[in-house]
């Protein structure tokens, strides 16, 4: 079989799939001399294992059998119509998920990020900053979203005695199961954080009405997707004028995050640039989970991981 690989591999990677790999045709598209030569090939596989851009393209490899992406996200592609079974990396990405975000409010609260700007000034504080650090400790949670990095992030919290409420539209272990019942845990939590995927009901979800109904001490945490908020600039206003306490942004509604834009001088903001899922071991998993399921495709038995288009996951 033909297996077209557009996922950002080291050649320690590389050789470990063909080695474990022997009998099948690996096509790297950074092997490939541009652009035509990389959609033919990926036109021509059996599978492929990444996240093909421009989007277009797989929308034209009708040949393909299997797709591997190796995100959990797959929004970019949930238009597209084509035989293939679809996979993602789903829990794979949710454990880092969950402590980036934890580790961005304890930062917050605990003064790091200021601490961290004052040894780049060669500033010296000390004791007179103390009584503005706070803990994480007892404090009352709202986590939107109870897939994987939602109950990753809540079993997190309870180390710290949290009073964690869930809100999920379909969970029947949620506590909260619509906006309206939302809105009235809005002004008695400390925290609130997405975990939410990316779907046409969660799209624009969170208003400018829901961060006006949060208190000025509160943390405004996601780390679902960038488009959830309905209106970005109402929270870098609310953090402006001290009508929230807080933010920790793994996603945002624009990535990179282009120059010049008000995110970069927001303060109390913790931008972790979509990077919550990463670790140095992250293409290793990638790679061996892909052979786990190449295994099972060659079998014929069912594959891991299969997206639920219509569930947005």
């Amino acid at each position: 079989m033909r297996i077209y690989i557009d996922t950002p591999f080291e050649e320690r990677h590389k050789t470990a799939l063909r080695k474990g790999i022997p009998d099948d045709e690996l096509i790297f598209k950074e092997e490939l001399p541009g652009a035509e030569a990389q959609l033919q090939a990926l036109l021509t596989a059996d599978i492929l294992l990444g996240n093909p851009k421009p989007v277009e393209w797989l929308e034209q490899a009708i040949n393909l059998k299997w797709v591997q992406l190796y995100s959990t996200g797959f929004e970019y592609y949930s238009h597209i119509k084509i035989p293939a079974v679809i996979t993602n990396m789903q829990d794979y990405y949710s454990q880092p998920c969950a402590e980036t975000i934890v580790a961005g409010i304890l930062a917050l609260y605990r003064g790091i990020d200021l601490c961290t700007r004052l040894k780049d000034q060669g500033r010296w504080i000390g004791y007179t900053i103390r009584s503005e650090f706070g803990t994480l400790f007892q404090k009352k949670v709202i986590i939107l979203g109870w897939g994987n990095i939602g109950r990753r992030v809540a079993t997190i919290l309870k180390g710290f005695n949290c009073d964690i409420i869930i809100y999920s539209r379909s969970s029947g272990e949620a506590h909260i199961h619509d906006i309206e019942e939302l809105k009235p845990q809005l002004p008695e939590a400390d925290i609130v954080i997405s975990c939410l995927p990316g779907s046409a009901q969660t799209r624009g979800m969170f208003t400018e009405e829901m961060i006006h109904l949060m208190k000025p001490t509160a943390i405004f945490c996601n780390v679902g997707r960038g488009n959830l908020l309905r209106n970005e600039q109402a929270l870098i206003n609310a953090l402006h004028q001290k009508k929230l306490g807080g933010a920790v942004l793994d996603v945002t509604a624009q990535e990179p995050i282009p120059d010049g834009h008000p995110l970069w001088s927001t303060p109390n903001t913790i931008l972790t640039q979509h990077s919550g899922g990463g670790s140095s071991t992250e293409y290793d998993g990638i790679a061996g989970f892909f052979m786990q399921n190449l295994d099972a495709f060659k079998k014929g038995n069912p594959l891991k991981n299969q997206i639920q288009f219509d569930r947005g996951y």
